[in-house]
């Protein structure tokens, strides 16, 4: 097999937007991925208002709304205590998305979608596909061991790019990957017949994690269960401790009396991860990859997806020229902090706040009293408000008084 001029590992929305972008400049690309589409994948399965953008460059006219998702008005919090504000896509403000609501939709669909989007444009697909090792950099390809069921073989390229996730296995065997210090873990299932849903998305939060419930569409509702494994011991079955924090949340575990659960538990985590940088030689991290600090905010979607938008954009005139060594691409990694620093900041200092649920309850009832400044914060998480507009001291002195 002569060798591609990328090849990309995982075909999520970061690896499948990433060969898309590449294939349509021209480029010839491997997109290879372990799992056969459709698959269903754990996930909030939030698609911000400019996310919406994205897609929409990706997909054919008509497509998303073919998949009739769910619309998503804003969000609700619910803090410890019981109180609750709701932050409006729409908000009180004079910021305006690409589109006035989010939408959700399985990941079995948004996937299978955008990886039709990247073979439409050219990019060769390879199911089933397990890379192991990834050898070094030799007569300007690097070159990855694949098993697909019995078979072996080698693929080449003249560069890798990693979006192959949270527990990313090009980031790990180049040395990029570190753990963070947040402990939580995930389980989503999908249910029908949740009382009282709204088009709205909703985080409700206590001491030992967070439930997460949002429509997806054709009746069915995520539902989002994450531990604080730094303070809640894990044990037994899935289910049971799926139940077991459930119960912890009255107003949820009422909303889920009748409901049937019909999809099977599906976990993730542990969450937080950080990478010492991006890029290797002839090595490019996107997506989870990359980064990943905590699921609350919901915008692993859109950071995969913007992540490989502007990898699109940086990398394709260094592969044009074959400059791949890690001094070429360091210029990712300065654009990638430059574009994404205050998203990072605000979604730590949003983890930091909800592991402590008395600070919370605090911001909680001043958010409230306060619907202006939830509009921002949710809007910072549509990714239309930028991250700058709640970082100023003005805003966090109307959070404390």
């Amino acid at each position: 097999m002569p060798p591609f001029d990328v090849a990309v590992v995982g075909a999520g929305p970061g690896g499948s937007a990433t060969a898309a972008f590449l294939a349509e400049r021209g480029f010839s690309v491997a997109l290879l991925d372990r799992a056969c589409f459709p698959r269903d994948k754990p996930c909030a399965e939030y698609v911000s208002p400019e996310a919406r953008r994205i897609l929409d460059g990706l997909l054919p006219d008509g497509a998303l709304a073919a998949a009739d998702p769910a619309e998503l008005k804003g969000m609700r919090i619910v803090s410890a205590d019981g109180t609750s504000f709701e932050g409006r896509f729409l908000g009180s403000h004079p910021y305006r998305g690409y589109a006035t609501h989010g939408i959700a939709l399985r990941r079995s669909e948004l996937d299978t979608a955008l990886v039709e989007a990247a073979t439409r444009r050219g990019a060769q697909l390879m199911e089933r596909a397990s890379v192991g090792r990834i050898d070094e950099p030799r007569g300007g390809v690097r070159a990855l061991g694949v098993r697909q069921g019995r078979e072996r073989r080698s693929v080449s390229a003249r560069l890798i790019v990693g979006a192959d996730g949270l527990h990313s296995q090009v980031a790990k065997q180049l040395g990029l990957a570190r753990r963070g210090s947040v402990s939580r873990v995930a389980l989503v299932t999908h249910a029908v017949g949740v009382r009282d849903m709204r088009p709205i998305g909703e985080m409700h939060v206590c001491d030992a994690g967070y439930v997460g419930l949002a429509p997806v569409g054709h009746g069915l509702t995520n539902v989002s269960v994450v531990v604080d494994t730094s303070r809640v011991t894990i044990g037994g079955a899935p289910v049971n401790w799926f139940q077991e924090m459930l119960a912890r949340f009255p107003e949820v575990w009422r909303r889920l009396e009748l409901a049937t659960y019909v999809t099977p538990l599906r976990g993730a985590g542990p969450f937080a991860r950080r990478t010492t940088r991006a890029t290797a030689e002839r090595v490019a991290l996107v997506g989870d990859a990359a980064d990943f600090c905590d699921p609350f905010t919901g915008e692993g979607i859109f950071s995969a997806l913007s992540g490989a938008e502007l990898l699109g954009e940086h990398v394709s005139s260094l592969i044009e020229t074959d400059q791949l060594a890690q001094q070429d691409l360091r210029s990712y990694d300065r654009v990638r902090r430059r574009t994404f620093r205050g998203k990072w900041w605000v979604e730590r200092i949003i983890s930091w706040v909800v592991g402590r649920p008395a600070v919370l309850d605090h911001v909680a009832r001043r958010l409230r009293a306060k619907p202006h400044l939830a509009d921002l914060l949710v809007g910072v998480t549509g990714d239309f408000v930028p991250a700058g507009k709640i970082l100023r001291p003005a805003y966090a002195r109307q959070l404390v008084w």
